[in-house]
């Protein structure tokens, strides 16, 4: 019996689609165009038919529920990585916060969630000549906001973020996954604690790794993150209590702001560290 051209190239084919690990359903039907260039199906082959062929050698769905709606992979490899499959749902994100310690081997500390961000286009630098004391204290009497992009997978809790363009600022790759390294981390838990209990669980993850943490790099990533916060003061404090001494943390002195600032909002009770022109 004469074989379609499917079927006739069937071991190609499968080759060829398994160059890539994950595919939405747009990137099938790229795949689809490719392979009729390639004269590897037949040109009047429709997509549908396409789809189930390659399903019967052996192309597996996955699917992740994101705002109670569920999101499709396709993919020829069986037993995917959690966090390879969640990174595939949006362009050019990686692993941030403590997902990208975990990932790292660095930390267990919240391994039932997995944080992706995906960088903000350039943005012209928000004015901070406005900021007073007054809005400060404001903003931190109130409770936090977190974002509503969430999902669940494989029983873990997927939370999407978009932090601002740094031009991808310490984003470095581990095991072909794009990860925060660990300073940047540091960085995004702390303007971000809301994801975590308080200020003071962080200073205790981070406790654990110090050895690993470059305190300039972190001095830098504050600085391509360009916030309207006065961070360094902030950063600094946590750094001295995970262990750095004052001598070591001296440029996070020297950019001390003139505004009081806070570790986590909307506490009954704060204790003020003068040195630091922080309420802890």
């Amino acid at each position: 019996m004469r074989q379609d051209y499917f079927t006739k190239n069937k071991d190609e084919i499968k080759s060829i689609a398994k160059e890539t690990e994950f595919y939405s359903l747009v990137e099938l039907r790229e795949l689809f165009t490719v392979l009729k260039d390639k004269q590897l199906i037949s040109q009047s082959m429709v997509f549908g038919k396409f789809y189930d062929q390659l399903v019967g050698i052996g192309l597996l769905s996955y699917s992740v529920l994101i705002n109670d709606k569920y999101l499709t992979r396709y993919s020829f490899y069986s037993n995917v990585s959690d966090v390879k499959l969640v990174l595939s749902l949006r362009k050019k994100s990686f692993l941030s916060m403590s997902s990208s310690l975990n990932y790292q081997g660095l930390s267990m500390y919240r391994d039932s969630f997995i944080f992706v961000s995906q960088e903000q286009s350039p943005k012209e630098s928000y004015s901070k000549g406005n900021l007073t004391q007054k809005a400060i204290d404001k903003a931190f009497s109130k409770d936090y906001r977190r974002t509503h992009k969430v999902g669940e997978y494989n029983n873990k809790n997927i939370i999407f973020l978009d932090p601002k363009n740094t031009q991808k600022f310490a984003i470095i790759e581990v095991s072909g996954v794009r990860v925060s390294s660990i300073n940047r981390a540091l960085v995004e838990m702390v303007i971000n604690v809301q994801y975590f209990r308080n200020s003071k669980e962080l200073i205790s993850v981070f406790r654990e790794i110090k050895e690993s943490i470059d305190i300039d790099e972190v001095f830098n990533v504050i600085e391509h993150f360009d916030l309207i916060y006065p961070y360094y003061q902030c950063v600094g404090y946590i750094l001295e209590k995970v262990g750095f001494t004052k001598q070591e943390l001296m440029k996070f002195k020297k950019n001390i702001s003139k505004f009081d600032f806070y570790t986590d909002k909307n506490q009954e009770k704060y204790k003020y560290i003068s040195y630091w022109k922080m309420y802890v």
